[in-house]
This record gives C-alpha cells, sequence and structure tokens, in this order.
C-alpha cells in the first residue's frame, strides 16, 4: 500500500464564504476527524491533493498529513473518507480525511478487475459486470490496490460472485459472498415483426339501385278494374 505525504493548515475562517476564498485561491477546505480527537477545519492544496489521489491507490492511499497551526506542526496518518466534487466541472470541492492506526483493521472499498474474455462472449454473449468494487476490511498496511478474477471460462448464463474472489493473507471479505460480481447474459434475438393478417375477403353484395344517391319511390297500387268491363 502506497503512503504519501501531505501538507495542510488550520482554518481560520470556515462557512461558505471562507470556502470560497480557499477555492478562489487554489485550495480545498478539508475536515480531520477520528481517532476521539475533536475534527479540525483544514484547508488543503488543490494541485498537491490531486497528485496523492492520482496513484495506484486510489482513494485509499495512506496519507501523513502535515496540520500546520501557528508555526507548529502535527503530522497525523489519514484516509480520504469522502470526496465531494462539483458537479459540472467535477473539481474536488470539499475533503473529510479520517484518521487511522497502523494497528487497527477499517473497512475499505477495493476495485475489482475482471481478467480475460469469457468463452460466452466469444459465443455471442454480453459480459456484464455487475460489481466494480467490494468492501473488506483489513490493516492499513494490507489494503490491496485491487482485486484480480479471472472470467475467461465464463460461458453464457453463467457467473462469478463475490465469495469467488480470491482474498489475499490478512483480509476479510464484507460483501455478501452470494453478491454477483460478473455474468455472462445471452445474445440478443431481435424479434420478427409479426406478419400482417391477410385481408378478410369480403363477398360481393349487390346493392339495389335506390341505396345508390337515388330515393325509393313508392309506386300506388294499381285499380280494380270496372264492373262490366
Amino acid at each position: 500500500m502506497e503512503r504519501v505525504s501531505l501538507e495542510a493548515s488550520v482554518r481560520q475562517r470556515t462557512g461558505k464564504e471562507g470556502a470560497r476564498r480557499l477555492r478562489r485561491a487554489g485550495a480545498v477546505p478539508a475536515v480531520v476527524y477520528g481517532r476521539g480527537r475533536q475534527p479540525v477545519a483544514v484547508a488543503v492544496e488543490s494541485r498537491a491533493l490531486r497528485t496523492v489521489l492520482h496513484t495506484h491507490a486510489g482513494t485509499n492511499v495512506l496519507i501523513d498529513l502535515d496540520i500546520r497551526a501557528d508555526g507548529a506542526a502535527d503530522r497525523q496518518l489519514v484516509m480520504v473518507k469522502e470526496l465531494q466534487r462539483d458537479i459540472f466541472s467535477h473539481e474536488i470541492i470539499h475533503v473529510d480525511f479520517h484518521a487511522i492506526s497502523l494497528e487497527e483493521t477499517l473497512e475499505v472499498h477495493v476495485p475489482v478487475v475482471l481478467v480475460g474474455t469469457p468463452r460466452g462472449v466469444t459465443e455471442g454473449g454480453l459480459l456484464d459486470q455487475h460489481l466494480r468494487e467490494v468492501a473488506v476490511e483489513c490493516l492499513p498496511t494490507q489494503i490491496p490496490e485491487r482485486l484480480e478474477v479471472d472470467v475467461s471460462e465464463l460461458r453464457v448464463g453463467q457467473a462469478v460472485h463475490a465469495g469467488d474472489l480470491k482474498m489475499p493473507e490478512g483480509v476479510t471479505l464484507l460483501t455478501p459472498p452470494a453478491e454477483v460480481v460478473a455474468t455472462v447474459l445471452a445474445p440478443r434475438v431481435e424479434e420478427a415483426a409479426p406478419a400482417a393478417p391477410p385481408a378478410a375477403e369480403v363477398a360481393a353484395v349487390p346493392v339495389p339501385e335506390a341505396a345508390v344517391g337515388e330515393k325509393s319511390v313508392e309506386k300506388p297500387a294499381a285499380k280494380p278494374p270496372a264492373e262490366g268491363a
């Protein structure tokens, strides 16, 4: 597990206006808490924070945070607990640091990486990864950078579960073992459009002339012949 250093300064101003001033100056407001200490509002340089988080460990990197106040420095081992990003620029706008101990286990989320091309995919199936990361418990120095799983033997309809992942020594899986990590779906079959039903045959029925644009004229009844005719 990677371990890096980062400088922080105690914030004199808090609140929204203070946070906005920090961001305009190229800093990120943050809070340090944990291990029975009172939360401390600090600020870290934005560019330095991005560099720290772009290691192979990602947000699981161990950080020696040098907290400076009135000329003195307090070094604290921390990890990133939560990041807040701007919804438009995706820039980090706030970070929570959690103080930790190298001798105490903690819960972290580790990325899951699929290796190989499933046999089911070569047969026309589609690989679907349900879980991108799993929760584990271990000492800070034993946090794996990632967990790899070979999916090359998966056929259509088969799946890899969280319980199938191989945990390094000292690492305990917390995600339910039955959770599906990845599966190969059956190929999609396009349904053929149903054939149009044959046109109904309608018997030709002669239409009386009176029904076609003409009015029916009632003929008077024939008179009986006169007597003696």
